[in-house]
C-alpha cells in the first residue's frame, strides 16, 4: 500500500458550525468542510488507524509508560497519553503539529469520558479537531477525532481522519445542499475505487448526504445517504450522481422504471439487486422505482404520513426475492398479522428463551416502535408448574 507523506498544521480556536444558509461558489462546486455539519454523523467515513504502545514513550515526548500512538504510516500523528505518569488510565490526546511523530510540543486535547454503568469499563474520546494537511502539494483541511477504551487490563484506541466537502447539486428542477464524504479511505472526494482481495474484486465508493428542502441534514432516513454511482431518489425522481475534482453532478437515471406500492401511509425500504443498492421512500401514492429483481433488505412502515415527529412504526426485512417489472405495478403487503414465536433451549441445566416475530408475508419483524418512537418494554415470560404456580420469571432483553 502506497502512502503519501503529509505535512500538518493545527487550526486552533473555536470553530463555528455551518449554517443552513451558507453560500457556495456555485451549483455543482464543492468546498472543504471545517466542522461536522449539524444532523450528520461524526462517524461518517474517513481513515481510521488503530494504535499501539511504543517501545520508548518518553523519547516521543509522552508522559505515561502505557501511552498509545498511531502507526508510523498514519496520515496524522496522534497519541493517547496521561497528564500524570502514575494515572491508571489515559486521559489526553496529543496531536503532533510536525507530522514527525514527536509529541513534545503537540497540541493537547482532554479526553471526555463517555457515560457507562459497566464495571471496570472506561471509554473516552475527543471531538473532531480541524487539521490542515498537505497532499500531493495541495493543502486540504481534515477533521481528526479519536477514542480510547479500557476494560480491566485490556485497552485500545483509534484515531480517525475525515475528509468532507459540501456544496449544492442540481437534481432536475431541484437544487439541494449535499455533503460528500470520503468513505473509501483515499482522501479523494466523490470517487469509486475498485479493490482486490485475493481473487475477488469489489467496489468501494464515497458517499453523499442529501439535505432536505429546508437545507437540513438528518440521519433518520437512509434515503438521504447514498453511495457514489448508485441511483438516488429526490422529489420522487431518480438520478445518478458522479463527483471528482471538487465537483458534483446529478443526471437523470435512464433505466426502465416500475411502480411499487406498500400498504403504509409512509414507508422506506432498501432494495438490493441488479447491481443497485436502492433506498426508496414512499406513501399512499405509488413510488417509481428502477425495474429489476431485488432482495428486500430493510423496510420501515410508519403509521402517520407527512410528519417528522416520532410515531408508531415497524422495522423488518424479507428474504424472498421480489421483481419490479418495467411499466407495471408491484404491491407488497408488509407488517400485517404479526405472529410472535417463543423458543426455549436447554443446555447444562440452563434454559434460554428467545422470541421472534414475523408477519403474514413471511417477513422478519425486527422491532416494533410505540407512539413515542421508542420500543415498548421487552416481553416477560412466566414459567409455571403443573399446579399453575409461577416458579420462574424470565425478563427478556432486546438483542
Amino acid at each position: 500500500m502506497r502512502t503519501t507523506r503529509l505535512g500538518l498544521f493545527i487550526f486552533l480556536g473555536a470553530v463555528v458550525a455551518l449554517s443552513a444558509g451558507i453560500s457556495f461558489a456555485g451549483v455543482g462546486d464543492l468546498e472543504y468542510v471545517r466542522v461536522i455539519p449539524p444532523g450528520t454523523s461524526t462517524g461518517s467515513g474517513g481513515v481510521t488507524t488503530s494504535m499501539r504502545k511504543p517501545s520508548d514513550p518518553a523519547a516521543l515526548g509522552l508522559t505515561h509508560a502505557g501511552a498509545l500512538v498511531v502507526a508510523d504510516s498514519a496520515l496524522v500523528k496522534v497519541a493517547f497519553d496521561a497528564d500524570d505518569a502514575q494515572a491508571d488510565k489515559l486521559n489526553v490526546a496529543r496531536i503532533d503539529m510536525t507530522g514527525k511523530g514527536n509529541f513534545k510540543n503537540a497540541v493537547t486535547v482532554k479526553l471526555v469520558k463517555s457515560g457507562t454503568a459497566r464495571a471496570n469499563y472506561y471509554r473516552a474520546s475527543f471531538a473532531p479537531r480541524l487539521v490542515e494537511v498537505t497532499k500531493d502539494g495541495k493543502k486540504m483541511p481534515v477533521l481528526v477525532s479519536g477514542y480510547y477504551y479500557k476494560r480491566g487490563a485490556r485497552e485500545s484506541g483509534s484515531a480517525r481522519v475525515q475528509v468532507l466537502a459540501e456544496g449544492q447539486c442540481r437534481f432536475g428542477d431541484t437544487i439541494r445542499k449535499v455533503l460528500v464524504m470520503d468513505r473509501n479511505r483515499n482522501m479523494t472526494l466523490g470517487d469509486v475505487v475498485t479493490r482486490k482481495v485475493g481473487t475477488r474484486q469489489y467496489k468501494s465508493a464515497d458517499y453523499f448526504h442529501i439535505a432536505s428542502e429546508k437545507g437540513q441534514y438528518s440521519m433518520a432516513s437512509r434515503a438521504s445517504l447514498v453511495p457514489m454511482g448508485q441511483p438516488c431518489q429526490v422529489a420522487g425522481k431518480w438520478y445518478l450522481v458522479t463527483g471528482g475534482n471538487m465537483k458534483i453532478e446529478a443526471k437523470p437515471f435512464g433505466g426502465k422504471m416500475g411502480k411499487l406500492a406498500i400498504n403504509s401511509p409512509r414507508w422506506e425500504c432498501m432494495l438490493m439487486g441488479n447491481g443497485h443498492n436502492l433506498t426508496v421512500t414512499g406513501g399512499a401514492e405509488l413510488a417509481t422505482v428502477p425495474a429489476g429483481e431485488y432482495r428486500l433488505r430493510m423496510f420501515r412502515l410508519y403509521r402517520q404520513a407527512g410528519t417528522t415527529r416520532a410515531c408508531p412504526n415497524i422495522y423488518g426485512s424479507q428474504a424472498k426475492p421480489i421483481t419490479i417489472a418495467a411499466g407495471e405495478r408491484t404491491s407488497l403487503s408488509l407488517g400485517l398479522d404479526i405472529t410472535l414465536s417463543l423458543r426455549a433451549t436447554i443446555s447444562r441445566n440452563r434454559v434460554r428463551f428467545s422470541v421472534s416475530q414475523a408477519d403474514a408475508a413471511g417477513s422478519r419483524i425486527s422491532v416494533i416502535y410505540g407512539k413515542d418512537g421508542r420500543r415498548p418494554p421487552a416481553p416477560q415470560i412466566d414459567v409455571i408448574d403443573q399446579a399453575g404456580k409461577i416458579v420462574y420469571t424470565a425478563k427478556l432483553a432486546y438483542g
